[in-house]
């Protein structure tokens, strides 16, 4: 008996959609395997209709494996480019190695289309997909009066690019405000090391027409510039009004305007008794933050938290924590993005319509609760020490390894300054409150004397699929809190095969 149409349709329409997400080797192999069991259940006379279904899911997405797996994109072969999959066995997310987690599967095949070069262009699609992004996040806000401003959203191609859109807000009579309780490095890991640490009002100075000036203390205080503060200069043009919904953008760009800049987990507050949000401009600035709250026992920053706190724009810096490549997210009151669209400087700094559409995508599924990261930090204690003691005893068949244990020190978010097999704690966004301690389970490997712990672990991370782990005396330490059980499947494979 064959299957109805509408079945067949179904079953095309569901494993065409997987495989178009499927970009590695264990994955396709897995969809293949459970698609395989299906048809053979089925009645023959569907069972060709379902092969063939699989055999063309397989060719679309045959490429994206190829070029991931193998790497082979010069003409001689010779010299490879390609990034190697690592798994994060240190603890540390926001490692300077990598995450090893990896953005949600929509957001990759978001960008395909833009990529492939034969997609019709539409030049009105980016500020669509802008406006999806602003409207994902409208709608996760809590029911203030500050959530009754339209937001706007725009994508830049980094972190640098939007402060120099913040910048322009001052105009060339405005002033630009930042706490000293800001200064501090804005350490952003990349590979190879870090970048170079810069101070928010260092950047901000860079890029502003007007002028960037510091207030306050570095301990917090005097928390929000008093008028005599404002009014010591003599070039200082006054306290524009602030902009509203009613506010024409025209109006605001031939307006010079006050801005407070701050960083996330503010201590820059109005003082009691004032309303300085009739004044002022205040943008929030999030290094290492997530668009979306995360988790209740997790003080991480997001869009959302500084948005409800009455932040006027958000600027997000893409990172693992939220959910896209290393770019940058401004959202904020919307006709406030109007006027950063309508300047010059836009057109410098906005990013390509595949790289909105991967950040549209993403959104999206964040707002679902599809965060890879979310799913990590949602793993149980009980499921954890399950793991650790199975992937202890896969270990400890290995010939280096002497012995296991298994402890449970907590992991953390914060960036990680790495050296080899080595990490020390860093505070996200510089908050001494933001400790982001997660509790997680390691196994600890005792090697063998003869052997140094380093430089195993250095062999380790350099491997075709690299496992990143801590070194404490002659032992390497695998954190699970930032592993998948995909992952953690390949582990036993890499460690055994180390001769």
């Amino acid at each position: 008996m064959a299957l109805p149409p509408w079945t067949v349709d179904l079953l095309r329409r569901g494993v065409a959609d997987l495989a178009r997400q499927v970009t590695d080797h264990e994955a396709a192999t897995s969809l293949k395997e459970h698609a395989s069991k299906m048809v053979d259940e089925l009645p023959k006379a569907a069972r060709e209709k379902v092969g063939s279904i699989l055999r063309q899911a397989e060719a679309r997405a045959q490429p994206l494996k190829d070029a991931w797996q193998s790497g082979d994109w010069w003409s001689d072969n010779s010299v490879s480019l390609s990034p190697s999959r690592i798994i994060n066995g240190t603890g540390w997310l926001l490692d300077e190695r990598g995450s090893g987690v990896g953005l949600p599967s929509d957001a990759l095949a978001a960008a395909i289309p833009h990529l492939s070069g034969d997609a019709a262009r539409d030049p009105d699609l980016p500020a669509r997909l802008s406006d999806e992004i602003a409207a994902a996040i409208a709608n996760r806000r809590s029911h203030s009066p500050a959530s009754a401003c339209p937001l706007g959203a725009i994508v830049t191609n980094s972190l640098d690019a939007s402060l120099a859109l913040v910048a322009t807000l001052g105009g060339r009579g405005g002033c630009i405000w930042v706490p000293r309780s800001a200064a501090y490095p804005m350490y952003r890991p990349a590979p190879g090391g870090a970048r170079p640490a810069r101070l928010l009002v260092d950047r901000l100075r860079g890029f502003a027409r007007g002028a960037v000036r510091e207030f306050g203390y570095v301990n917090g205080g005097e928390d929000w510039p008093s008028d005599e503060v404002l009014h010591r200069h003599a070039d200082h043009p006054g306290r524009p009004p602030k902009p509203s919904a009613a506010t024409d953008s025209s109006q605001l760009s031939r307006t010079s305007q006050n801005v407070v800049v701050r960083m996330s987990s503010s201590k820059s507050h109005p003082p009691a008794g004032a309303d300085p949000g009739d004044d002022w401009i205040e943008v929030a600035v999030l290094p290492i933050a997530s668009v979306f709250p995360l988790d209740a026992s997790t003080p991480v920053s997001s869009v959302i938290d500084e948005l409800d706190r009455g932040a006027d724009v958000v600027v997000l810096a893409g990172s693992v924590l939220a959910g896209m490549p290393d770019l940058s997210l401004v959202v904020g009151n919307d006709e406030i993005i109007k006027r950063m669209r309508q300047c010059s400087t836009f057109q410098l700094v906005d990013a390509p319509t595949a790289m909105i559409a991967t950040v549209a995508a993403s959104v999206a599924a964040q707002a679902k609760g599809q965060s890879p990261v979310g799913q990590l930090i949602g793993v149980s204690e009980d499921n954890l020490t399950d793991r650790a003691q199975r992937l202890a005893t896969q270990l400890s068949g290995c010939d280096w390894v002497t012995g296991t244990r298994i402890t449970e020190y907590p992991a953390r978010i914060g960036v990680a300054e790495t050296g080899c097999g080595e990490s020390h704690p860093a505070e996200p966004n510089g908050d001494p409150a933001a400790t982001e301690s997660i509790a997680s389970r390691q196994v600890v490997l005792t090697l063998d004397p003869a052997r140094d712990a380093n430089a195993v672990a250095q062999r380790l991370a350099n491997g075709a699929t690299g496992l990143l782990c801590r070194v404490d005396n002659n032992e390497l330490i695998i954190d699970l809190r930032w592993i998948t059980p995909e992952q953690q499947a390949q582990i036993s494979d890499i460690a055994c095969k180390l001769q």
